[in-house]
């Protein structure tokens, strides 16, 4: 089963330009086949489209991570939560 990782941006940060979310979320320890980002300015603007994008497209293990942007960097807030699978 594929797995997909929702990553939310807290705060109204923004990732750079040609951020490689899925890599950085990989450096981090957090495995996933797929990373989504829901953020005010960037990616879905809603957790449920990014969850429904994933899922549609065939990913069953779907985890939401809260995170904020630091210095061209990701933090999370706490580890992630299962939303299905």
């Amino acid at each position: 089963m594929k797995s997909g990782l929702i990553v939310y941006l807290t705060g109204g940060a923004e990732l750079p330009e040609g951020f490689d979310l899925l890599s950085h979320c990989r450096e981090m320890g957090f495995t996933a086949d797929r990373a989504e980002l829901v953020g005010s300015r960037q990616g879905f603007f809603e957790v449920n489209d990014a969850w429904h994008y994933l899922f549609t497209k065939g990913y069953g293990n779907i985890k939401l991570l809260v995170a904020q942007a630091e210095q061209n960097c990701l933090q999370p807030v706490h580890p992630p939560v299962r939303l299905s699978g």
